[in-house]
């Protein structure tokens, strides 16, 4: 049912958000976190060369719905991991882990990592919430609000999210 109804509203909320987006400018297609992360809506196959400049080399995409412009983040030299996920539900536990990891490896060779969903709102702002307990020692509440400083637009309850608390609980018994 989750992914009936995520594909009905598929094309109306992506519409929306290039609207508020691309269009009236109301909203950044991406942001920073820090040095080494970007947050973003899905890029299209011309957005790959703008990335690459920014210094991106990967990219994690948690689009069960795209798989992203593959053809031009290989010309470009840029990896994507993806781990699909129905819109509006989290990720996995196994695959926020996984993106995690991911995201540590591509920044150990000096690559900036772009993390993405449809919106960067939800699913990719969960990933990186969790990266952010993980490398910066952060609460989920600490990373929830340093997300919303730099992107206002991420959903508020990310912090609440069960695959959340499940992360950070694992992180605190693996630093004890």
């Amino acid at each position: 049912m989750k992914r009936l109804v995520a594909r009905l509203l598929f094309v109306p909320t992506l519409l929306w958000n290039m609207l508020l987006g691309r269009l009236l400018g109301l909203r950044h297609w991406w942001d920073a976190v820090d040095d080494h992360v970007i947050l973003g809506a899905f890029p299209f196959a011309r957005d790959a060369s703008r990335l690459q400049a920014l210094g991106v080399g990967a990219v994690v995409n948690t689009c069960e719905e795209y798989a992203g412009p593959q053809a031009a983040y290989q010309e470009a030299g840029i990896e994507q991991l993806r781990i699909p996920t129905v819109d509006f539900t989290p990720p996995s536990l196994a695959d926020v882990e996984q993106a995690v990891q991911f995201m540590d490896e591509q920044i150990a060779t000096g690559k900036k990592v772009y993390v993405h969903c449809k919106a960067g709102r939800g699913r990719s702002a969960t990933v990186v919430l969790c990266w952010l307990v993980a490398n910066r020692q952060m609460t989920p509440e600490a990373a929830q609000a340093h997300l919303v400083s730099q992107r206002p637009h991420v959903n508020r309850g990310l912090a609440q999210r069960e695959v959340v608390k499940e992360f950070a609980a694992r992180q605190s018994q693996a630093q004890n």
